[in-house]
């Protein structure tokens, strides 16, 4: 077999295995640099309060948003409310509308039922008056979790 052909063979079948090899590693390499700011709506949402409602017993959550978006738009936050054995009671939905960027937004979410344990009447860390416990306060204590965030940006349509 000439050397010419026996190079050439070298070659096509180098090609064969490096070019795809090289095309998985750039796109590899290029996803990473595309994604290496990627954030996540919840990442700006904090709980900064979560206790019973003095009057009706219902959970409710006092949410701080700050918004690391690049542009101004609307964080829309639902809030799963737990009880103090970790069951859901419901879910709640808030909006901070026409947040720019960098800036802190609040807005307070009610739960749909009173969690129970819950205390209509009690003081506003859910010890009822006259039981002051420690005890009584952990099982009256509801929990509120981020369930979902989403942003939309000012500008942008809906799903």
């Amino acid at each position: 077999m000439p050397r010419w052909a026996v190079v050439l063979m070298v070659v096509t079948g180098a090609l064969c295995v490096l070019v795809p090899v090289g095309g998985v590693v750039a796109y590899v390499y290029a996803s990473g640099r595309n994604h290496e700011d990627l954030r996540f709506p919840s990442e700006d949402v904090t709980v900064a309060r979560c206790a019973p409602d003095p009057a009706s017993g219902r959970p409710v959550a006092e949410l701080s948003v700050t918004s690391r978006a690049a542009r101004t738009g609307t964080y829309t936050v639902t809030v799963e409310f737990l009880d103090a054995r970790g069951e859901p009671v419901g879910r709640g939905v808030g909006r901070v509308a026409d947040l720019a960027a960098g800036a802190t937004g609040r807005t307070v979410v009610s739960g749909p039922a009173p969690a129970s344990g819950s205390v209509a009447g009690s003081g506003g860390d859910g010890t009822a008056a006259g039981l002051g416990g420690e005890g009584d306060a952990e099982r009256a204590a509801p929990r509120c979790d981020v369930y979902d965030v989403g942003f939309l940006a000012v500008g942008e349509e809906g799903p």
